[in-house]
């Protein structure tokens, strides 16, 4: 086809290029382009057959106004399309160069069909008519997205930002163009009589048509083993090869027990919520399920973050949960192997548990491999890169790709924000706060890097404004600490000491991580007090050490010869350095 091309991707010869993402392909592999030759190649190919001159190329590919060399920068993006396409400039089949004015793509372009690749599980349709059971149809759709995420060559959104969705009038081109995905699959549920009655179909977006559809009824005992059916029958409508593993896992019989099943969903849904209170209801939830079905690896996985999550911000002693949480990783582990979410436990657990950053790095790789999809993961990963490594700008890839993951979700949002932070790349951290306070404007954490922001920016009234709305949402004992740094970075020492005296008195009757003790005696200037504390949340377990490269209120310690000890005693390595094991003196 001469004249120019509608289509996203074009095809010409052995080769397929996205003109969105300027990707080029031959033959099903990637060959690499820089972006400015990809650019170049992307122009030439969607005006197909029509010359091309310097000077278009040179408007619109570097600008009227940027200065560059640019026969130079033009050259070498020929020679790269080139090489790429294995062409000779003498006797071109893809590209003609006529002399001193411009190019010309010679090769026919068809469009190509894109590959159905991003898909997002839209929450199925409670046929029961009972809101009490709205969450029994949630759960199904949460679980069919995850059994889809351990398909590699797929990218599925997660469940926590299709929620949003819940509800809503917006048309499928819509929710796609918002989501960013190729199709979607929607459905119902309809429970009776211990049985589950569940109709999926696969849409795609553009142009909207119907590609897949089919109802399944099973006892619901075998839901788990319908769910690797419909994952499997829509593997196969999107036409993407499933690796042995993959089919192995999806095919296999899991039967289950129907009321430890329904204790776990319900779990599940209050877990979602990302609070104290929800984590509270969830964990009762998990126990349940345990009680009912002590196999059933999903609860015992959720089991573990749950624990994690409290004793990580405070709400339960450290050493509890975290052993807690390193138990239930572990049996989750122990009933299935190929769990990425037990993987993704253990991995955490193994960090705040164990101090051992070798496997919670090792876990954290397994849970992306057998699940490419999962937010949770490539967040635990970007914190973990960000925080004990230097590889900040990879930190910050795994999190863009957490998002494209979860684009609604409060808690990926707002770690993508701490990431930016400990990044200190302080102007972004303030945008990514405020762009979360824009989704939910209640979020406690997002309040947290905003005000952590302002005050890096020497912005200490305004990072005093942050702290008190954030303390006002939520006056627990992480909030307070950080009005009380504001108040002492600001020069206003008395009212830091007020908020030093409050948590005192909290440690009466509330667990307060001595992180917080830490905190304002460095922004009072007190540095033996400081160290004092930082080595009673040692000894602790603070899991809040770990961010001690990273977080900008321990920076007043990192001259002392003591920061440096404590570093080496965490195992965390000094710039530059690899990771060594924890040591493990004092440590009950």
């Amino acid at each position: 086809m001469r004249g120019g091309i509608v289509a996203d991707i074009c095809r010409f010869g052995e080769y397929e290029l996205d003109l969105t993402t300027l990707e080029l392909r031959r033959q099903g592999r990637k060959l690499k382009l820089a972006p400015q030759p990809a650019r170049v190649l992307a122009l030439l190919a969607s005006r197909a057959g029509d010359l091309v001159t310097r000077d278009e190329l040179y408007r619109e590919l570097w600008g009227d106004r940027t200065f560059v060399d640019f026969e130079r920068g033009l050259n070498y993006c020929l020679n790269c399309i080139r090489a790429a396409l294995r062409e000779n400039a003498r006797s071109p089949r893809y590209i003609e160069t006529l002399s001193r004015r411009g190019y010309r793509f010679i090769c026919d372009v068809a469009p190509a069909a894109r590959a159905l690749r991003t898909l997002a599980v839209l929450p199925f349709e409670n046929l029961n008519h009972d809101p009490e059971q709205d969450f029994f149809a949630d759960g199904i759709a949460d679980a069919l997205t995850t059994e889809l995420g351990n398909v590699s060559a797929l990218r599925v959104i997660s469940r926590q930002s299709v929620l949003h969705l819940k509800g809503s009038r917006q048309t499928i081109p819509e929710i796609a163009r918002r989501l960013k995905i190729d199709a979607v699959v929607e459905g119902s549920v309809l429970q009776a009589g211990g049985r589950v009655r569940i109709t999926a179909q696969l849409v795609q977006a553009a142009p909207e048509q119907h590609l897949w559809a089919k109802a399944y009824e099973c006892a619901v005992s075998d839901i788990l083993t319908t769910q690797g059916a419909v994952a499997r029958a829509i593997a196969g409508a999107v036409e993407v090869a499933l690796s042995p593993a993959e089919e192995k896992r999806l095919a296999r019989a899991r039967p289950i027990d129907p009321e430890a099943h329904v204790a776990y969903l319900k779990g599940r849904h209050h877990m979602g919520h990302g609070s104290r209170e929800g984590y509270a209801k969830a964990l009762d939830c998990f126990r349940e399920a345990i009680e009912k079905d002590p196999s059933h690896a999903l609860a015992h996985a959720n089991m573990a973050d749950c624990y994690s999550m409290l004793g990580h911000w405070g709400h339960l002693p450290f050493l509890d949960a975290f052993r807690k949480s390193k138990e239930a990783a572990g049996r989750a582990l122990a009933l299935d192997d190929a769990l990425s979410s037990a993987h993704g436990a253990s991995g955490w657990a193994a960090w705040v548990c164990d101090w051992d950053l070798e496997t919670c790095e090792a876990e954290t790789l397994r849970a992306i491999e057998l699940n490419p999809s999962d937010p949770g993961a490539h967040t635990t990963n970007a914190m973990f890169l960000v925080t004990t490594s230097d590889d900040r700008l990879r930190a910050v890839r795994e999190m863009r790709l957490a998002l494209d993951l979860d684009p609604l979700s409060q808690l990926v949002n707002t770690v993508m924000a701490w990431v930016c932070l400990f990044a200190k790349d302080y102007d972004r951290a303030h945008e990514r706060a405020r762009k979360t306070l824009e989704l939910f404007p209640n979020s406690l954490q997002a309040y947290w890097v905003r005000g952590l922001a302002e005050a890096c920016m020497s912005r200490y009234a305004e990072a005093t404004v942050t702290f008190e709305k954030a303390a006002a949402i939520s006056c627990e004992a992480l909030s307070l600490t950080y009005l009380g740094c504001a108040h002492a970075m600001a020069g206003n020492a008395d009212m830091g000491r007020v908020v030093l005296r409050d948590l005192q008195s909290r440690t009466e009757r509330e667990c307060v991580p001595p992180r917080c003790f830490v905190f304002l005696h460095a922004a009072l200037g007190e540095m033996d007090r400081a160290f004092e504390f930082l080595e009673r949340a040692y000894q602790a377990r603070d899991s809040g050490l770990f961010w001690l490269r990273a977080m900008p209120l321990y920076e007043p310690l990192q001259r002392d010869p003591r920061f440096r000890e404590m570093l080496r005693r965490l195992g965390i390595p000094r710039p530059g350095g690899p990771l060594v094991p924890a040591a493990q003196e004092g440590v009950s």
